[in-house]
């Protein structure tokens, strides 16, 4: 099982990056994380994995061939010093995640069966190194993935 220091952050679909506090940029590979950083214990893109049935921020990490809830599709580094508003991580993880989610399924969102949301780190989280917002991908009606959302027009 797996636990994740991160808050989740749900907003409108849209939006563009304000970069007044700082830049968004999408991680072509695995980030370099500042040596407190604990980048071991996310998930990466194409992890598929349950949410906790207790509430937590709890994750189990399973097969995308066996039912799961999630699927990671995107992470990106959020640039700058200063812990950003509300309204920037919004926005820039909205656009980000957004256009990654077409990339990655393979058809917009509004056209698919899928919904994304995204996590990021919490004011303390980033305090200590770790700017990463993740983008993942669920079933709009709620039930069960089960295989990769990976190129599936879905």
């Amino acid at each position: 099982i797996l636990s994740l220091g991160l808050s989740a952050c749900s907003k409108p679909k849209s939006g563009s990056p304000n970069p007044s506090q700082g830049t968004p940029a999408p991680a072509a590979s695995a980030p370099a994380a500042s040596p407190s950083a604990d980048t071991t214990s996310r998930p990466h893109a194409g992890d598929c994995y349950q949410f906790s049935t207790t509430g937590g921020d709890d994750l189990t990490i399973v097969s995308c061939n066996q039912p799961h809830d999630a699927e990671t599709f995107h992470a990106f580094e959020f640039r700058g010093d200063k812990f950003p508003t509300d309204d920037e991580l919004d926005q820039a993880s909205d656009e980000i995640c957004g256009l990654m989610f077409e990339y990655y399924v393979g058809k917009p969102v509004a056209d698919s069966t899928l919904d994304y949301d995204w996590v990021g780190p919490d004011e303390n989280v980033w305090a200590q190194g770790d700017h990463i917002i993740e983008c993942y991908a669920f079933a709009k009606d709620d039930s069960k993935l089960n295989r990769s959302i990976w190129n599936s027009n879905m």
